[in-house]
């Protein structure tokens, strides 16, 4: 496993991340054998949602299993107070992130985990409006000189690369959590240069697209459960564009990797300023098989300028 810098946190974490958005519904012994699994391949990177309090429990119970609490950093991203969806009407930050919400479930996720630090808290769904509003920066910025976080940080929206133009270059974050995949390349061109210069770490997530660019067979994607928010996000003309556009990457495969969703983890890890690819997974198989398509390290740039002609989403 390697290892690289994460922003101004100081924090050197495996280029692999545990993706935790199923780990709640999983089940406990296939969830145990997979966190058991990471550690062991030297995975020391989760990403969890701090208000999950069921993947929180899970975590916690195996780092404590494991004896890992201080060898995992978790990056963490904070629950809105307020639900909302982007495009939408401005939530001013004060409604959304109060600081006494930030620092309740930052200290709750803490406990539940029973690990002293997070390595990054992060907003969530980031409106860059908030840059001026409310007191989440205050807070952030002495929960980190209490030492309990190492970093701050925003995750940006879906496709909304945008809106952390602004943030990166203010100063004002160690970090930054933004969609990045091989339909979704729209990061490459502007937010990671920004953040190379401002030494502002990238976590890349939905590397494999929700699934799509881990087809099975023929390219087709893999049923969805009925009650997968997926099943409705791929609706039934997306899911056929989307098909079709996995099987002309099927086409490019070629050793070492052994499949699509190889290549497209190697993609996301190949601009320098990312600093680790957040994957949700759920077996010890899926943590060898994304393992071991990481030991080929970035593709080259012929491959890489090949990959780009497949850019839609952004």
């Amino acid at each position: 496993m390697r290892f690289r810098r994460l922003g101004r946190t100081g924090l050197d974490i495996s280029e692999l991340a545990i993706g935790t958005a199923t780990l709640g519904t999983a089940d406990p012994r296939e969830a145990a054998a997979m966190l058991a699994s990471a550690l062991a391949h030297g995975i020391s990177a989760v990403e969890i949602d701090a208000g999950d309090r069921a993947a929180a429990d899970l975590l916690g119970e195996i780092l404590r299993r494991e004896g890992a609490r201080d060898r995992v950093h978790v990056i963490a991203r904070l629950s809105s107070l307020v639900p909302f969806d982007l495009p939408s009407p401005h939530v001013p930050a004060d409604r959304a992130y109060p600081g006494r919400h930030i620092r309740a479930e930052t200290e709750a996720l803490l406990a539940r985990l029973g690990v002293e630090r997070l390595a990054l808290q992060q907003l969530h769904a980031w409106c860059p409006e908030w840059l001026n509003e409310g007191d989440w920066h205050e807070t952030l910025a002495r929960l980190r000189a209490e030492g309990k976080i190492a970093g701050i940080g925003v995750s940006l929206f879906d496709h909304d690369v945008a809106a952390g133009l602004e943030i990166v270059a203010s100063g004002a974050i160690d970090a930054v959590e933004v969609m990045h995949n091989i339909f979704d390349q729209a990061a490459s061109a502007t937010l990671f240069p920004l953040c190379a210069r401002h030494a502002v770490g990238v976590v890349a997530r939905s590397p494999l697209y929700f699934g799509a660019l881990a087809p099975g067979p023929e390219g087709r994607m893999r049923a969805f459960a009925s009650d997968d928010w997926r099943t409705g996000y791929f609706y039934d003309a997306h899911r056929r564009e989307t098909e079709a556009r996995v099987q002309r990457l099927v086409q490019m495969v070629e050793p070492p990797d052994r499949s699509l969703a190889e290549l497209a983890l190697r993609f996301s890890l190949s601009h320098p300023a990312v600093s680790t690819v957040a994957v949700g997974m759920r077996t010890p198989e899926q943590v060898e098989a994304n393992v071991g398509a990481l030991r080929h390290g970035p593709l080259d740039p012929d491959r890489q300028a090949a990959i780009a002609d497949h850019k839609w989403l952004c």
